[in-house]
């Protein structure tokens, strides 16, 4: 029975990802701890697992279009964190319970996010709550605050049902006031931005003939959208924005593609930032492998200011301890070289709006948006491409996280994605506009430009700190005892 109720919880808990169902992350953490402070350790660690493999087994299942194996082998690292929930003796009857469980999620959700090789911040039990009353705490503590309220309240519901604790509803009144009393910031500066979604075709076999189309549908949707602008149909933007693997013909090579995206751009005054697979450099000399680049082309100076993802995916741009393991895993040939990561933030200069970058699943990172407003950035866009995951949840579960940091860093993000989801979203997590997928469109749409940075920004680890005090403490207590 402890087992079907672990399996259960977590069942609830990659339910809660659906819009609106934030509640039952709640309802599925209050099942857990109320099992948890019933159980022995051992026992505590094998509820844990349980709930965690059912959880990450439905939240991540969209990669199993890479193989089964490689499903087993994500849901399993995702899972391995959270046996550290089982590690602490739970009594539901102290003032504690709110707190200890609490602060274990935030650091099992920070190694999740940190180790190994970088990490994989997907299925946080923030993300749950982004349509529900928390959300807002997001930009006072970030992910850590919300996921953190999301156990409280589950604590407060174990108490309140289970011990008839009245008090409880305190803790739960508290944080949802807090966060209702987040105002979100406002500015009279806008920008127009502008996102290109040219679709990605299945036209046959060959890498090269697929990459072409590729590039010339955002080069037709880019055309289009022009003669749109020049007939005053649709706003002109400050910015057009393609995304990820928009052309992966390298186009700082001399030839075709470069050809063709100049006289594209040679025939308007708005830039365009071109997603592209590279191997030059800022400098203009050759790298020693492919770069996932945004490369700021513009009719007057060409190609000028580039950013080079900075946290790459391992596995899917480079392979990590390659040697040992493509020999037993032989479909790595297909990545015969790793990518080379850069070092900066993007942030582009447009006219008098600084916009800030971000490519594909960097959006998940919390510190590749600090770093990124660190140095500037006013507004957000992030160039995607999710065809290898289409028609499964993994878009949708990449728009959301990207809500999610739009009310974290109460910055406006534009999504420009292949096939989709493409959109625009205010700093307030709101969408004004999206695209469906698999369908050639455009996103157009004024956003507000936001200089101050969010507390969660400007102290971005305080959060955690607390956390690991409280854990701290919690262990020495058991100690004692």
């Amino acid at each position: 029975m402890v087992y079907i109720v672990a399996g259960l919880a977590g069942a609830l808990t990659a339910w809660s990802f659906a819009p609106n169902y934030w509640w039952t992350a709640i309802l599925a953490m209050a099942l857990m701890l109320t099992l948890l402070a019933s159980l022995i350790r051992k026992n505590r660690m094998r509820a844990t697992a349980v709930f965690a493999l059912v959880f990450f087994g439905f939240h991540v299942q969209w990669v199993n279009v890479l193989g089964i194996d490689a499903w087993i082998a994500l849901t399993i690292l995702c899972s391995l964190p959270w046996l550290l929930l089982g590690a602490f003796n739970l009594d539901s009857t102290n003032y504690w319970f709110y707190l200890v469980p609490a602060a274990a999620v935030v650091a099992i959700e920070t190694i999740r996010g940190t180790i190994p090789w970088g990490g994989f911040s997907w299925g946080l039990l923030a993300y749950s709550q982004l349509d529900g009353p928390l959300v807002n705490l997001a930009t006072l503590g970030g992910q850590g605050l919300v996921s953190g309220a999301v156990v409280a309240c589950a604590a407060a519901v174990v108490k309140l049902l289970k011990h008839r604790q009245l008090s409880a509803l305190i803790v739960i009144v508290m944080l949802l006031l807090i966060s209702r009393g987040v105002d979100t910031m406002q500015s009279t500066q806008t920008v127009t931005l502008a996102a290109i979604q040219g679709n990605v075709p299945r036209v046959g076999n060959e890498l090269s003939t697929q990459r072409a189309a590729v590039l010339n549908n955002h080069l037709e949707v880019t055309q289009q959208l022009l003669t749109n602008v020049a007939y005053k149909t649709v706003a002109q933007p400050d910015l057009i924005v393609w995304p990820e693997s928009g052309t992966d013909i390298d186009p700082l090579q001399p030839g075709l593609v470069a050809d063709e995206i100049a006289d594209l751009v040679s025939s308007t005054d708005i830039p365009v930032l071109i997603g592209a697979t590279t191997w030059g450099s800022g400098d203009g000399s050759k790298s020693s492998g492919p770069r996932n680049a945004g490369i700021l082309w513009q009719r007057d100076s060409g190609p000028g200011e580039m950013y080079f993802k900075n946290h790459l995916v391992p596995f899917g741009e480079y392979i990590p301890l390659r040697e040992f393991i493509a020999r037993f895993i032989s479909r790595f040939d297909q990545i015969p070289s790793d990518f080379i990561a850069g070092a900066e933030p993007g942030v582009f200069e447009v006219g008098n709006s600084k916009i800030g970058d971000v490519i594909c699943f960097e959006v998940a990172y919390a510190d590749r948006i600090q770093k990124t407003i660190a140095a500037g950035a006013q507004v957000m866009v992030v160039q995607t491409n999710n065809a290898t995951y289409g028609n499964t949840t993994q878009p949708a579960q990449q728009f959301a996280i990207t809500r999610f940091r739009a009310i974290e860093s109460q910055r406006a993000f534009l999504v420009a994605s292949t096939s989709g989801i493409s959109g625009l979203i205010r700093n307030d997590g709101t969408v004004i506009a999206q695209t469906k997928q698999f369908e050639a469109d455009t996103v157009v749409g004024e956003v507000e430009l936001i200089s101050d940075r969010t507390f969660t920004h400007r102290y971005p680890h305080w959060v955690l700190v607390v956390s690991l005090l409280i854990l701290i403490f919690a262990l020495r207590r058991n100690r004692v005892k």
